[in-house]
């Protein structure tokens, strides 16, 4: 196994932060020893990154070698890092909207964030790299993956398409690179503690 959401229903989406029953399952999971990391979650505001179960959480990935997978804003995965620098930080979606320029800003700040790029088009718009990305890829080729995000049946539809964009943008990154985002950056990350 590699993440687990912390969430017991979806009602635990948007209580989670707070809930000293969630805190109370996520403890009980990490015992079985399989987990590397906790998440993907999501957090509907910065100040969510204070709350007593996110703290935990972060002990926890200290303690366990573990990382967070946060689905959040960017203002919300750089208070994470903040509050909690001993957490390594998978980043989902980069935010979903952050641009490039951000993402690098926050890479170049904080060394134990790493990016995932699921559900991100404006990567290779029309099937072209972009330039800032590009740039951005080249700079950090080790704190980036690929992703699917495949949370919804409906997204199983689409896989076999994203795949095929993905590929053709990574094929336009030096080899390296490219592998590097495709699945090594991935193996590292997840390999066993």
């Amino acid at each position: 196994m590699c993440a687990w959401c912390p969430y017991r229903n979806r009602d635990d989406v948007l209580t989670w932060p707070a809930d000293p029953a969630v805190q109370s399952y996520v403890e009980e999971r990490l015992k079985r020893g399989v987990y590397r990391g906790i998440g993907e979650f999501h957090l509907s505001s910065a100040e969510q990154a204070e709350a007593p179960v996110v703290r935990r959480c972060a002990e926890l990935a200290v303690e366990h070698r573990l990382f967070l997978h946060a689905h959040v804003d960017d203002g919300t995965v750089e208070k994470l890092l903040r509050l909690y620098p001993g957490v390594r930080v998978l980043w989902a979606h980069a935010g979903m909207t952050a641009p490039a320029s951000t993402v690098a800003r926050l890479l170049d700040r904080f060394p134990t964030l790493w990016v995932e790029l699921a559900m991100r088009p404006d990567v290779a718009p029309a099937g072209t790299l972009e330039p800032e990305w590009r740039e951005v890829f080249l700079r950090h080729p080790d704190r980036f993956m690929v992703g699917t995000d495949t949370w919804v049946t409906s997204r199983w539809e689409v896989l076999v398409e994203g795949t095929r964009a993905t590929r053709a943008w990574l094929a336009q990154l030096p080899g390296d690179v490219a592998e590097r985002i495709a699945y090594r950056n991935a193996e590292r990350l997840f390999r066993d503690p």
